[in-house]
């Protein structure tokens, strides 16, 4: 039995708990590929039992997808701190190691807004000005987050695409990518 069989034969039946879904025959398959490409049929069940208590209609893949990872990233106890937490973390270090000893990170996602950021422009920071820079980083964090996450749905994504033009295509989206950075 393939993957997306198996994420059918988990997916139908809580049809019938959504009184109001109107599914196409067509879009069954649709939903297989796409759960496929990112989860197992037993991610795509642990999603469905979350989502049963939070929405009323039948969820998009898009739903299903971000139910699953969420579940997936608390049973791997390794969810992201959110923006407020990122902040404290930063400005936690920025006390503790000054500039002068090395500052270590709960997630590179941190890291990587701080060094958007600045340590030294955080470190430069006035007290008065404390609330607009921590607006700031907190924006900083939640794109470098969101950046991450898109990064990883296109490279799960392109690695499932059955179309070796797909990876072709990435092959060139890297070598573009490399080129800018140098």
């Amino acid at each position: 039995m393939t993957r997306e069989t198996e994420i059918l034969k988990v997916l139908k039946p809580y049809a019938s708990a959504f009184p109001n879904v109107k599914m196409q025959p067509e879009a069954w398959p649709i939903y297989a590929r796409a759960l496929s490409i990112q989860l197992t049929p037993e991610e795509v069940n642990a999603a469905m039992m979350k989502l049963l208590n939070t929405v009323k209609f039948f969820p998009t893949i898009a739903e299903i997808i971000e139910a699953a990872n969420s579940i997936r990233e608390t049973a791997q106890e390794s969810t992201l701190p959110d923006a407020g937490e990122a902040w404290q973390e930063v400005i936690r270090q920025a006390r503790k190691n000054g500039l002068e000893r090395p500052w270590t990170f709960s997630c590179p996602e941190v890291q990587k807004a701080l060094e958007r950021f600045g340590k030294v422009e955080l470190m430069m920071v006035e007290e008065k000005q404390t609330n607009i820079a921590r607006a700031q980083f907190m924006r900083i964090y939640t794109e470098v987050v969101q950046s991450q996450k898109t990064e990883r749905e296109n490279n799960a994504v392109l690695d499932a695409l059955p179309n070796t033009r797909a990876k072709i295509a990435r092959g060139k989206i890297v070598e573009l990518a490399e080129a800018r950075r140098a």
